[in-house]
């Protein structure tokens, strides 16, 4: 097994990378849409990464594709697919995404 030479990203260089992020943004939108856009992202991104863990931990158990997806449509929430965060930052860059 190879070794991998990775450097470990320090929390001070993540909060820089989503300040830069965001300053993108400040200077085109208003505070008020600039906030109601990243909260809506923010929780889009928090169900898509508990409603795909859900995913993998039943197909772990049950490593039924078809069994898997009819659990998961009794979920809290449920995610159509192509509605997830995942989805939407696949097609990031067509026309028209934001």
């Amino acid at each position: 097994m190879a070794a991998t030479n990775t450097t470990p990203i320090s929390q001070s260089e993540i909060n820089k990378a989503v300040w830069d992020a965001c300053d993108t943004f400040r200077g085109v939108i208003s505070a008020d849409t600039y906030k109601d856009f990243i909260l809506t992202m923010l929780f889009l991104k928090y169900l898509s990464d508990m409603y795909r863990d859900e995913y993998n931990t039943l197909m772990a158990e049950y490593g039924d594709a078809d069994l898997v997806k009819e659990l998961m449509s009794n979920q809290r929430f449920v995610l159509p697919d192509g509605a997830s965060f995942w989805d939407l930052y696949e097609l990031r860059h067509q026309p028209g995404n934001g």
